[in-house]
């Protein structure tokens, strides 16, 4: 009797396999002639086409009685298999997983972690389907994932969609902490003991997450991950999917204290993604494509208000003191005020070329942070709600707002209903701001000045500390290559991004002390781009560069 399936059933083997490899077997009944399997071309949460292609190899195909199959490369990211239409057919490749961050993939003795999204691939036209996974594992490891369990090392998804929403984290040496918050289960999964971490930290987890769910009146999930890579090198990344995160954060000594408010602040950022972003969408993303782009102008929203209210929520918590807020407003307002593609590319036009540059920095200024400058925009439209109702609504009844239409209607939200809501909100008073503050360049310096006004904060504007970003206008790494030059500089139509300073005042700039070169007036470098050599007088004078607004948070002060 022929074998049927009535579901996807994928398979990862670990074991026998050659270093960082794993082995994925798909095995499915094809409803058509000639299926063609294929593997995102991007993930969510990060707005730029991937290739994840890049990391397979071997490819082959079966069918039921264990023929090989043709299998062709039909374009970047589908591979075709030639077989009739009912054909049960096993499809495996080796896939490559060496990328340590909250996005990647990684295997071997010790850790298996996996981005589904990024390593296994739908068969077209069945992506609906239901799905099951096997994980063939060395037996002392524990998996932890927010898939549904069917059976030891077996797990259930309704669609791939589902199934590739759901990071796997596996090792024979995890640790679990848990807490419950309005009956629903959050669990901390970790790849470090507990002693890495404060004795508090359940009591701080749970009161970031009390006070969001409590704005939200429900949450979205029946329980909810945290996956912790908790490396023993500097790293700072996390990604949001629908029951889970991975945070990948390092070092390790120094999670315990120095990296403690990073670990709450990302936690609490990518948790706020599973009501913004994961369920409250642009209609761009409605349903998701994960093969192709789908370019938005919203990234304020998805990304800018969370940025904003991830700390808003841990700040407003009392996990930690007012002083740490105003750092982390503080290092936002530089992050902010340094960026000059304030001046030439709008937030929703950054928005829209993450698919074109993505994440990196690109040529000089060319666009803003969806992130940065999305923090304070949502920051500028929680002061707008607040001044306009006599601060009985904030940016969280918004939000809260747009919860309650996706719940009621389902659908993913356009740029003219973001902007209907807020003006229904605001009476229509910043109808002229909104629109400059979405779709037109600067950096809203007068409006944010405003803002700290109208919260009682005091608020200065101050230069780099650095003395060549001060007094002359640009910015290099420890070697004296040139990252970034403010747009007011002088020097600007003689530096650049890339030029390496030799010399100054005719000794190797290694060897320059900066607190002797800050008693100076004149300095004269030598400058290279790889190709010429050039000299260049710098005159310091009255003026200063890289300014930006910083802002100290009084008793009097009522942000929070």
């Amino acid at each position: 009797m022929r074998k049927t399936l009535k579901s996807i059933e994928y398979q990862i083997d670990t074991i026998n396999l050659p270093v960082n490899f794993i082995q994925v077997t798909i095995s499915f009944e094809s409803i058509k002639a000639n299926p063609i399997l294929k593997i995102p071309s991007w993930r969510p949460g990060r707005y730029i086409l991937q290739n994840y292609a890049a990391n397979i190899r071997d490819c082959s195909a079966k069918d039921q009685n264990g023929a090989f199959l043709l299998v062709k490369k039909i374009n970047r990211n589908s591979w075709g298999v030639e077989a009739e239409a009912g054909s049960v057919i096993s499809f495996s490749y080796l896939y490559y997983c060496r990328q340590m961050d909250a996005g990647g993939c990684w295997s071997d003795s010790e850790l298996f972690y996996i981005n589904p999204i990024t390593c296994l691939m739908a068969v077209d036209e069945q992506e609906n389907l239901a799905c099951s996974l096997k994980l063939n594992l060395p037996p002392s490891f524990i998996v932890k994932t927010g898939m549904p369990k069917e059976s030891d090392f077996t797990y259930k998804s309704d669609s791939f969609l589902a199934l590739s929403d759901s990071p796997i984290l596996a090792s024979p040496a995890l640790t679990t902490l848990s807490y419950t918050v309005q009956g629903i289960s959050f669990y901390i999964h970790s790849t470090v003991d507990a002693s890495y971490f404060p004795s508090t930290i359940l009591e701080d987890f749970e009161a970031f997450t009390a006070t969001q769910i409590q704005d939200f009146r429900d949450f979205p999930e029946k329980e909810y991950h945290f996956l912790l890579l908790i490396m023993p090198y500097q790293h700072y990344h996390g990604v949001e999917h629908r029951n889970s995160t991975v945070i990948c954060l390092g070092p390790a000594i120094d999670v315990k204290e120095k990296l403690y408010p990073e670990l709450i602040g990302i936690c609490s950022h990518e948790l706020y993604h599973t009501w913004n972003i994961c369920k409250i969408r642009p209609s761009e993303m409605s349903p998701y494509n994960l093969f192709e782009a789908q370019y938005f102008n919203t990234g304020f929203v998805a990304e800018g208000i969370t940025t904003y209210l991830g700390d808003y929520y841990v700040a407003l918590s009392n996990i930690f003191n007012k002083k740490w807020y105003q750092e982390e407003l503080n290092i936002l307002l530089k992050r902010h005020f340094y960026s000059f593609g304030n001046h030439h590319l709008s937030l929703a036009e950054s928005s829209f070329d993450l698919w074109v540059d993505g994440y990196d920095a690109g040529i000089p200024n060319r666009k803003v942070s969806i992130y940065v400058k999305g923090a304070i925009v949502a920051f500028l439209i929680d002061t707008a709600i607040r001044k306009t109702t006599s601060n009985k609504l904030t940016l969280r009844d918004m939000m809260l707002a747009l919860w309650n239409t996706y719940k009621s209607e389902g659908k993913g939200y356009t740029e003219d209903s973001i902007a209907t809501l807020f003006h229904s909100i605001t009476s229509n008073q910043y109808t002229e701001d909104f629109k400059r503050w979405i779709y037109e360049s600067g950096d809203l310096k007068t409006d944010l000045m405003n803002a700290f006004n109208y919260f009682k904060i005091p608020v200065t504007e101050e230069a780099h500390t650095n003395f060549l970003g001060r007094n002359f206008g640009f910015l290099c790494d420890p070697a004296f290559t040139v990252q970034t030059v403010d747009d007011a500089s002088p020097y600007v139509s003689m530096l650049g991004k890339g030029d390496r300073i030799l010399r100054i005042n005719s000794f190797p700039a290694a060897e320059c002390s900066l607190d002797e070169l800050e008693e100076l007036d004149t300095l004269f470098v030598d400058c290279t781009n790889g190709i010429q050599t050039w000299e260049l007088e710098l005159k310091r004078t009255e003026r200063v560069y890289f300014k930006a607004l910083q802002i100290q948070l009084t008793e009097e002060s009522n942000l929070l």
